[in-house]
């Protein structure tokens, strides 16, 4: 599939600061402690069928959804005080704004398949870019032959292996250290070489940083690095000493340029890159895409917690999105308060490592082979949402609800696996969910 050059007018359209669709107040019958959350969220449903929408809302068809994503702009909300799970977010984007941030306002994305081929993340990292500045690509992997991401050209040579093997598996696996992005790769065989160029036009002039994640395996492992116009430098580890841990190395290059590693002896490990503009000269929202083919909520919390604390503690973000739950409905038995206690978990971990940090659930999408699946599943991630006090956002309702994927499929939104989406349908659900986004979003 290809990914059209420009962000449709469709998703700019989304960053219309007024919607229909507002956070409601909390219900009386709310139990104390629970937060807000968007629609029906601080309702738990945990019948085996789709839960209502709200009152006299009707549920939402998928061409609805299309024509809400292309509405045009609405009166824009004016110096209201930013409240509820989403505000310190709100409040970052509202001082970068206004030029008075010279940092970064950081989105950690966690999900699966939906996330991992950029499509959906990266139309919103680009629709976020270009209204509150260009802070770079963000997190992109290293070494992985079945990959892309939105402005970046990916180059693999030679052989490489992936550690997990399994990355999307809930069993802890070796010491659990895989970077930020869940997956460590390593050239073993072949003429070892994996790149990373910049395509991005809009970064042609700019001064980036590269900040390469690697992790030696054995005391005589060596690469080689080049950055851009740099000369190459050859790095090694210095014993046993070095085995073992997530270390960091950051260069500097201008425009569009490319970072190339070749194992030269042994095994090193590399579990990724973060690209950004200098913020001091050019802040932006950065919006790291962890997307794993195969993921589900328990996928994360089999990472040594430590070890992965320390890697978005590096990230400073001013927004957590967990978007799990579609491949826990292709269980043969499917177990929602499982994983409802999942989400909790997963959501109170990245609040332990960044407490000040706005939060976003997003619920699974329809799937036209676990039609009656879904909705259960959706639902206790919903509550668990309200009781983590974070927003939620119900993608099998903007979709129009059960059978809502074959209706995507049948004109071209929708993959033939009856389980995801073509681009130009992960763009209208990046349409639609930045409209509701930004609908709290006071400039």
């Amino acid at each position: 599939m290809t990914m059209p050059g420009k962000a449709p007018v469709a998703l700019l359209a989304a960053l219309a600061l007024a919607s229909s669709c507002t956070t409601p107040p909390r219900p009386h019958d709310t139990p104390a402690g629970a937060g807000p959350a968007t629609g029906a969220a601080t309702t738990a449903a945990t019948s085996s069928t789709e839960a209502a929408s709200p009152a006299g809302t009707p549920s939402p068809t998928a061409s609805a959804g299309t024509a809400a994503a292309e509405a045009g702009p609405g009166p824009a909300p004016t110096g209201a005080p930013h409240t509820g799970p989403l505000a310190a977010f709100y409040d970052a984007l509202r001082a970068l704004e206004r030029g008075q941030r010279k940092r970064h306002v950081r989105i950690i994305w966690l999900g699966d398949s939906h996330a991992q081929a950029d499509f959906w993340t990266g139309h919103i990292r680009t629709a976020l870019q270009t209204r509150f500045g260009h802070g770079g690509p963000g997190f992109v992997h290293l070494g992985f032959k079945a990959y892309r991401h939105e402005g970046v050209d990916t180059e693999v040579k030679g052989s490489w292996r992936m550690r997990p093997k399994q990355p999307s598996t809930v069993d802890p696996w070796g010491d659990g250290a895989f970077g930020l992005g869940g997956i460590l790769h390593a050239g073993y065989a072949g003429a070892r070489r994996a790149s990373l160029t910049l395509t991005d036009e809009r970064l042609a002039d700019r001064k980036l940083t590269w900040d390469l994640c690697f992790k030696y395996g054995l005391p005589y492992d060596r690469f080689r690095l080049q950055v851009g116009d740099g000369e190459p430098e050859i790095l090694e580890a210095s014993g046993k000493d070095d085995v073992g841990k997530l270390q960091h190395l950051t260069r500097v290059a201008k425009g569009l340029a490319t970072l190339e590693v070749v194992p030269t002896n042994g095994r090193p490990d590399f579990c990724g890159v973060v690209i950004e503009t200098d913020p001091a000269e050019h802040p932006g929202v950065v919006l790291d895409n962890l997307g794993i083919n195969g993921a589900r909520y328990g996928t994360a919390l089999a990472w040594n917690e430590a070890a992965w604390a320390e890697e978005v503690k590096r990230r400073d973000p001013e927004l957590f999105i967990f978007e799990y739950g579609g491949n826990e409905a292709g269980d043969g038995i499917i177990k929602p308060r499982e994983y409802r206690q999942q989400a909790l978990e997963l959501i109170a971990r990245a609040k332990r490592i960044q407490p000040g940090a706005a939060c976003l659930v997003i619920g699974p999408a329809d799937r036209a082979d676990a039609e009656s699946k879904i909705p259960p599943i959706r639902n206790v991630i919903r509550e668990a949402a309200a009781e983590a006090e974070c927003q939620f956002w119900d993608t099998y309702d903007k979709m129009g609800g059960r059978g809502s994927l074959r209706t995507w499929r049948d004109d071209d939104r929708a993959a033939p696996d009856g389980v995801h989406l073509r681009p130009k349908g992960y763009a209208e659900l990046g349409a639609l969910l930045l409209s509701d986004l930004m609908a709290g979003y006071a400039p």
